[in-house]
């Protein structure tokens, strides 16, 4: 018989209000065979007791914990990678028709095998949201990651500007993507903030990478990349999150040239055949499944 799988809250301290704990990962009955997910988190305590209502998790402590009557509450899965091992935040509401515009609650950063994250998801009746599927915020976890086919580091802007595009554009044409200024190729943060001083003002450095973008592809990237400054410790890195695109996106060299990038393993690569080109202009316009029916692919 297949155990059932339980998150195991260790009750740190509590209140009318929140719950602070150490947030485990096991089975039950028996929780001796436990990982840690998360150190001292903390949650409302009604969304707290919302998840020991829907019987995934267990709470212990020094002395017995008490719930509080149940109040309405949603659960959303905002899945950030995805593989045998799925990253994701556990995003709470008090309404499922707002739950994303109106999360008022989050564990962060939690990481499951696939099989156990799917029956959170089946027990919870959670919603899980992948548009920002592959989602890398934090430089530190992306380093722990590594380069993969939706991460890539880059040491710097002004140095690594082709490098840059080529990135963004494979990414447009293949799957979402994290691209990391700041960081070497061995996964060292390095930072960026020799260029930031050069341009006098984060904003201005951050408008320059935007502009450049813009600038070396086209069409106009829809959604544009998500472009923020992150710091760690005194150093600072640029996170440039790049989401699929509709349409088949070209970057542009230094004549006004038009070439095609895709994303294939850690890679990108120069796509230089007209048919593949076709291929995924095809796919962009129709979906795959579409194109496949049609006989076009």
């Amino acid at each position: 018989m297949r155990q059932q799988y339980s998150f195991i809250a260790v009750v740190l301290s509590l209140d009318e209000e929140k719950v602070n704990f150490d947030l485990y990962q096991g089975t039950t009955p028996s929780s001796h065979d436990r990982d840690l997910l998360k150190h001292k988190a903390t949650l409302p305590r009604h969304y707290f007791d919302t998840l020991i209502y829907a019987g995934v998790l267990l709470a212990q402590g020094e002395t017995p914990y008490q719930v509080l009557p149940q109040k309405p509450a949603s659960i959303g899965m905002n899945i950030r990678s995805l593989g045998n091992i799925v990253l994701f935040d556990m995003c709470f509401s008090p309404q499922t028709y707002k739950l994303w515009q109106n999360t008022d609650a989050v564990l962060e950063d939690i990481s499951l095998p696939a099989d156990i994250f799917e029956e959170y998801v089946y027990r919870l009746g959670a919603i899980s949201r992948f548009r920002y599927l592959g989602r890398v915020e934090d430089p530190q976890v992306a380093t722990q990651l590594g380069e993969n086919d939706m991460i890539e580091f880059k040491r710097d802007f002004l140095l690594s500007k082709s490098g840059i595009i080529k990135t963004v554009v494979a990414f447009a044409n293949s799957n979402n993507g994290n691209l990391f200024l700041g960081i070497t190729d061995e996964g060292e943060i390095v930072g960026v903030n020799h260029e930031i001083e050069q341009y006098g003002d984060p904003d201005k450095y951050l408008l320059a990478i935007t502009q450049y973008i813009q600038d070396k592809t086209t069409p106009f990237l829809t959604p544009f990349p998500k472009i923020s400054l992150k710091k760690v410790l005194d150093k600072y890195v640029v996170a440039i999150f790049v989401e699929v695109s509709s349409e088949l996106i070209c970057g542009l060299d230094k004549n006004g040239e038009k070439y095609v990038v895709i994303r294939t393993n850690n890679r990108s690569v120069l796509v230089k055949d007209p048919h593949q080109i076709g291929e995924i202009y095809v796919k962009r316009k129709l979906g795959s499944e579409i194109s496949r029916r049609l006989g076009l692919l």
